[in-house]
């Protein structure tokens, strides 16, 4: 659905799927962690373990909003899905992004920081475009913090995992220009 455009529909699928993982949950206090079954089945002591769907419910949900033009309602959500798949680098990815729509800089990075911790970080492995992508986005960051040396250092980190990655190269070229002409 999100792929076709029809993102009021897919928030009211969400909306079910997260009213019901609600009520499931009603009255206990832990915090929530999905469970991946490829993974663990046994989510960390004192959490309350769940379906990786009502994680992946929250971040189409918060995915959604934002296409809608409601960042200020998919926050909640997007903040929802990092905290209950803390490892999802993917999530975290999308959150920062957010803060990057905004212009919030610092919680941009830290949250970018967030998915470079939890991305494998193999060159052509499984995660390759999600360092690399959190590499892009803290260099982003970094840009506008005026720290153009760690900017640059971060961009081409990431086209290392990423080469061919237009993103990348186009973001470089920005920061060396900003650096020659001395912004």
């Amino acid at each position: 659905m999100l792929r076709k455009g029809e993102d009021q529909k897919a928030v009211s699928y969400f909306d079910r799927v997260i009213a019901a993982a609600d009520s499931w949950l009603a009255g206990d206090s832990r915090p929530r962690r999905c469970i991946d079954a490829n993974v663990s089945s046994t989510p960390a002591a004192g959490h309350a373990p769940i379906d990786d769907a009502l994680c992946d419910a929250h971040f189409g949900r918060g995915y959604a909003l934002i296409d809608m033009g409601r960042g200020d309602l998919a926050e909640a959500d997007l903040r929802a899905a990092t905290r209950m798949a803390p490892e999802n680098a993917h999530f975290a990815n999308e959150y920062a992004e957010l803060f990057k729509s905004r212009r919030e800089w610092q919680a941009a990075l830290v949250e970018f920081e967030r998915a470079w911790e939890m991305a494998d970080k193999t060159m052509g492995g499984p995660d390759a475009d999600l360092a690399a992508r959190a590499l892009r986005g803290m260099g982003y960051a970094k840009e506008k913090l005026g720290k153009l040396d760690d900017a640059h250092a971060l961009i081409s980190r990431s086209l290392e995992f990423e080469p061919d990655s237009e993103a990348g190269k186009v973001q470089l070229a920005h920061v060396e220009r900003m650096r020659t002409i001395g912004s």
